[in-house]
């Protein structure tokens, strides 16, 4: 008895800091900062590509296409060692618009550190821009895309964020790597919200070249596949840099998602291999989350096999997903998405669940992308 309460009561102090975190989330969303008309600046926009022959052209005519001043605009597409087509492609853009710039590294195995980080440090030699944009190979942008990021930084602005969706395709997958999008998107537009730095994508990022400076540029350790932007933001974060998100539609970016659970699973993985560098009050914060999501399952279990554990254990699991649901609720009107609510409703009751499957996930090697592991 005394240890059934014990566990009831911690899985109560645990939950009970998931739904604090859950009520941060839904103030944070309703915080709404306009952009103004923004000073005209130098951009440049860094692209880091390998093997992208089947893709990349739809980014570059969206990038061709931008209504930003041509002679402050600067796109550096830096090759990592491609074996296929995308090198000549991007050439041919080099050829007809002075804006694009060609980057082509080798394929090394001794390189220092992760391949996108490396490509992109590459690139920042060569841009011109006040304010660096990245987005990926595999990303289409609006012809407003620049103008709309830039209108965003006023005088102490450091980093503007933005809203990557997938692209609507049939099938569970994509509808799952889309749903999980939307998830991201509202994380990360609410933490900001809140004067928070937890992630951002990497496929709409954007900083001021100064502030990527004083923050003394990318973490110097680490090897991965992913998380770059997200160490990045957070290093400004803790230098002094004010961050914000901006979730207009014409500077929202569209990416091809998975279409099978392979590269599902492929992808997942890999994004997640980056939790373990984040910040420590964020590690601390989800290591509460587990041990309340673990205790809610551990009676759940109990109670479906031997009809063993408290009841109550319920109130705490359901509180929990009706606060998680009203926050995803709020965050689908913010972002104008619609035709996921069944799936929120699933997500926030489930939760518990997923989120321990996923932690798991974060202990093993991240998977070969492109032919490398690091």
């Amino acid at each position: 008895m005394i240890v059934d309460n014990l566990i009831l009561y911690l899985q109560f102090i645990c939950l009970g800091t998931a739904c604090l975190f859950s009520g941060f989330l839904y103030i944070g969303l309703g915080r709404r900062e306009k952009c103004g008309s923004g000073e005209f600046v130098p951009v440049s926009v860094l692209v880091a590509a390998r093997n992208e022959e089947d893709v990349i052209l739809r980014l570059l005519e969206s990038l061709k296409a931008q209504d930003y001043p041509h002679d402050l605009s600067q796109f550096v597409i830096i090759d990592d060692g491609s074996a296929d087509r995308t090198a000549s492609i991007v050439t041919e853009f080099c050829e007809s618009d002075g804006r694009f710039k060609l980057i082509q590294l080798e394929d090394s195995p001794e390189r220092s550190m992760g391949p996108k980080k490396r490509a992109l440090t590459e690139g920042l030699k060569t841009a011109k821009g006040d304010i660096i944009i990245t987005t990926d190979a595999d990303c289409v942008v609006k012809a407003g895309w620049i103008s709309g990021i830039v209108s965003c930084y006023d005088g102490d602005t450091a980093v503007v964020c933005g809203v990557v969706k997938y692209e609507k395709q049939k099938g569970f997958w994509a509808r799952l790597a889309a749903f999980e999008g939307i998830i991201g998107a509202i994380l990360n537009c609410a933490v900001i919200n809140m004067g928070g730095a937890l992630s951002s994508s990497g496929g709409n990022f954007s900083y001021r070249r100064s502030a990527f400076d004083d923050a003394g540029g990318f973490d110097t350790g680490g090897s991965s596949l992913s998380g770059d932007d997200d160490l990045l933001l957070q290093r400004i974060h803790r230098s002094g840099g004010k961050l914000r998100f901006n979730l207009s539609r014409e500077t929202t970016v569209l990416t091809a998602g998975p279409t099978d659970s392979a590269s599902y699973w492929k992808r997942k993985r890999r994004h997640l291999s980056a939790g373990k560098r984040y910040s420590a009050k964020w590690i601390a914060l989800a290591a509460i989350i587990y041990l309340g999501c673990l205790l809610t399952v551990f009676q759940g279990g109990m109670y479906l096999a031997f009809s063993a554990a408290d009841h109550r254990f319920l109130f705490g699991w359901g509180l929990f997903s009706l606060l998680l649901f009203v926050a995803f609720f709020r965050g689908t009107r913010r972002l104008g998405e619609n035709g996921y609510l069944l799936f929120g409703v699933i997500g926030a009751i489930i939760f518990p669940v997923v989120f321990i499957l996923i932690h798991i996930l974060t202990l093993f090697p991240s998977p070969a992308w492109k032919g490398r592991r690091t």
